[in-house]
C-alpha cells in the first residue's frame, strides 16, 4: 500500500525563511556592535586588584567604543590578567605611552576601560603587536575617596570655626578702623578744598590788584604822551618865531652887489686920464658871467 505525499506548504517555509533571515539580521547587528566581522588584536594589562573589571566589558579610546574585555584570569603570582580584544583597524591610535584605565562616566553608568591613544608621530611609531601588554594605571576608588573626605571633614570644620571665630573678632575692628579712615579722608578732603578756596580768592585778589595798578599806569603814560606832543607843538612854534624874528635877520651879513664876490677887495679909483683896461677875455669891457 503506497503511501501518499503530503504537500508543501508554502506558508510555512516562508514564516521559516524569515525568521531565519530576521535572526540573521541580528546575529550581524550584534557582531557588527561588538566587531564580530572585523579582524581583531589581543592586548592584556596585568593588575592587583579586578576590582570592577568584567569580561565583556566596553573598550574605548577618546569615548568611542574600539573593543571589549575578552577575558580575565588570575595568575600564580596573585596578578590579574587582563585580556582585551580591540579593532585591528583601531591598532595605529595605540602605542608604547598607550595606558588603560578603568574609568566610569557617572555615577550609575557602566565601567568601561579607557585606552589613552599615543599620538607622538602618530601613524609613524611602532605599532602594537598581538599579545602585547599595555601599563594599566589604577583609577581612585570611590569609597576610598569617600572615607578620605569623611576623614577631612573635621579638620576642615575645625578650620571653619576658627575663621568665623576670627572673623567674628576682627571684622568689627576692621570696620571701626575703616569708618575712621574714611572720616579723616573726609576731613582732609574739606581741608583741602578750604584751602584751595582760600587760594584761588587771594590769588583773584592779585590779580585783580596788578589789574587796576596797570591800568593806572597807562592812564599816567597816555596824559604823558598828550603833555609830550603839547610840548612837541609848542617847540615847534618857537623855533619858527625865532627864524623870523628881525635879529637873526640882523645878523645874518648883507648881500654882495653884483658881478663882485664877497671875498673881493674893491679897486682904487682910477686917476683923471687914466683908461680902464678891459679884463682879460671879456670883449668889450662886457662883465664875464661864470
Amino acid at each position: 500500500m503506497s503511501r501518499r505525499r503530503r504537500p508543501i506548504n508554502h506558508e510555512h517555509l516562508g514564516l521559516l525563511a524569515g525568521g531565519a533571515a530576521l535572526l540573521a539580521l541580528l546575529v550581524a547587528g550584534m557582531g557588527t556592535g561588538r566587531n564580530w566581522w572585523s579582524r581583531s588584536l589581543e592586548l592584556n594589562f596585568r593588575t592587583y586588584s579586578a576590582s570592577g573589571l568584567q569580561p565583556g566589558m566596553e573598550v574605548k579610546i577618546s569615548g568611542f567604543p574600539v573593543g571589549h574585555v575578552q577575558r580575565i584570569q588570575l595568575l600564580n603570582d596573585a596578578q590579574v590578567k587582563v585580556t582585551l580584544s580591540i579593532a585591528a583597524n583601531r591598532a595605529a591610535m595605540v602605542g608604547r605611552r598607550s595606558r588603560a584605565t578603568l574609568t566610569q562616566d557617572g555615577l550609575i553608568s557602566k565601567p568601561y576601560i579607557a585606552i589613552s591613544p599615543d599620538l607622538n608621530d602618530l601613524g609613524q611609531q611602532q605599532a602594537v603587536a598581538n599579545g602585547d601588554s599595555l601599563i594599566y594605571e589604577t583609577s581612585p576608588d570611590l569609597a576610598s575617596l569617600i572615607k578620605q573626605l569623611a576623614a577631612s571633614r573635621v579638620p576642615l570644620q575645625q578650620v571653619i570655626t576658627r575663621a568665623g571665630a576670627l572673623m567674628e573678632r576682627r571684622l568689627p575692628q576692621s570696620l571701626n578702623q575703616l569708618d575712621r579712615t574714611l572720616s579723616s579722608g573726609e576731613q582732609l578732603s574739606t581741608l583741602l578744598q578750604r584751602e584751595v578756596t582760600a587760594g584761588s580768592g587771594m590769588l583773584q585778589g592779585r590779580v585783580s590788584q596788578a589789574t587796576d595798578q596797570l591800568e593806572q599806569t597807562l592812564t599816567t603814560v597816555q596824559a604823558t604822551l598828550v603833555e609830550i606832543q603839547g610840548l612837541a607843538r609848542s617847540s615847534n612854534q618857537l623855533l619858527r618865531g625865532i627864524r623870523n624874528s628881525w635879529l637873526l635877520q640882523m645878523l645874518e651879513p648883507a648881500a654882495a652887489p653884483a658881478g663882485v664876490s664877497g671875498n673881493s677887495v674893491n679897486p682904487a679909483p682910477a686917476g683923471p686920464g687914466s683908461t680902464a683896461k678891459p679884463a682879460a677875455g671879456c670883449p668889450g669891457g662886457a662883465p664875464c658871467r661864470d
